[in-house]
C-alpha cells in the first residue's frame, strides 16, 4: 500500500471511527512523516499542531534515532472549551492533559541548532489542553504505523491562551482533572522530560517535519501531564491552577 493509499484508508477510518489491519510495512521515520504529510493534504485546514513525543532516550530508539518525533494535529478536529464531544466519533479514547504553546513565528529546519532564547521568542502564547488519543491502528501495529496515523491523535480540546507565558512555572504546574465533578486524576507538568517549554526547544531542533513544519499560529503540546483517563459519557474539568480550566463533554 503507497502512502496516499494508506493515507487515504487512516482518513476514512477516522471517519467512520474504525480501525484499519496492522498489516501496512512501514519501517523507518521518512515513510510515517511521509503518511502525515498526506492526511494533512486530505484534511480540510490542514495542519493545526503538533504533538511532541519520544522526548527520552529509550522511545527515541523506537524510532531509530536519538531525537524527539512528532504527530500531527489536524486543524478539522479541534474543539474551543466548554465544548461537547460526540463518542461516537471516536473509537477508544483516552483523556490527556497537557501544557501545549502557540507558535508566533515560523520555526523552519535549518543546519545550526536553535537556542532556547530563539524558541522563546517564537512562542506567543501558553495554553491549557485536553487531548483525546485515539488510534486507527489496532494496539499491535508498529511504532513508525502510529506515529504515521498522526500519534494516535483523535481531537483536541483548547482553553484560554495567555500572552505572558514566561510568568508561570510551567516546570511544576499542577492540574486536577474532575469527571461529573469527583476528582478523578491529580498529575504536573513534572512529568515532561526537560518540562513543557524544554519539549518545545526539542522538538524544534528534530526537523525537518512532515507537512511544511513549524509554523506561526500553530498550536505545539508537549505531553500528558496526568495519567490517560478511559473516556466515558459525561463531563470532564481540568484545573491547571494559573493557567485557568479546561471542559469538554463527551455524548
Amino acid at each position: 500500500m503507497s502512502a496516499s493509499e494508506l493515507a487515504l484508508a487512516l482518513t476514512q477510518a477516522r471517519t467512520e471511527a474504525r480501525r484499519i489491519p496492522a498489516s501496512s510495512a512501514i519501517s523507518d521515520l521518512t515513510a510515517a512523516y511521509r503518511i502525515q504529510t498526506e492526511l494533512a493534504d486530505l484534511s480540510p485546514g490542514g495542519v493545526g499542531g503538533w504533538k511532541v513525543s519520544a522526548l527520552t532516550a529509550d522511545a527515541q530508539k523506537k524510532f531509530g534515532g536519538t531525537k524527539p518525533v512528532a504527530g500531527i494535529l489536524l486543524a478539522v478536529h479541534f474543539y474551543k472549551a466548554p465544548t461537547s464531544v460526540k463518542l461516537d466519533r471516536l473509537i477508544a479514547p483516552l483523556l490527556e492533559c497537557e501544557v501545549a504553546f502557540v507558535l508566533g513565528a515560523d520555526l523552519p529546519p535549518r543546519a545550526a541548532p536553535y537556542q532556547a532564547s530563539e524558541v522563546a521568542a517564537a512562542i506567543a502564547e501558553v495554553v491549557p489542553v485536553m487531548e483525546i488519543v485515539d488510534s486507527r491502528i489496532p494496539p499491535e501495529a508498529s511504532d513508525y504505523l502510529r506515529l504515521a496515523d498522526a500519534m494516535a491523535n483523535g481531537a483536541f480540546v483548547t482553553g484560554t491562551p495567555l500572552k505572558n507565558w514566561q510568568a508561570f512555572d510551567l516546570d511544576h504546574l499542577a492540574i486536577t482533572l474532575a469527571f461529573d465533578t469527583a476528582l478523578t486524576e491529580e498529575g504536573n507538568s513534572d512529568r515532561i522530560p526537560g518540562g513543557p517549554f524544554g519539549a518545545v526547544v526539542a522538538i524544534a531542533n528534530a526537523q525537518p517535519l512532515p507537512a511544511g513544519g513549524l509554523k506561526r499560529g500553530q498550536i505545539v503540546t508537549t505531553g500528558t501531564c496526568t495519567t490517560p483517563a478511559e473516556i466515558t459519557k459525561g463531563t470532564y474539568l481540568a484545573d491547571f491552577g494559573p493557567l485557568g480550566t479546561v471542559q469538554a463533554s463527551f455524548i
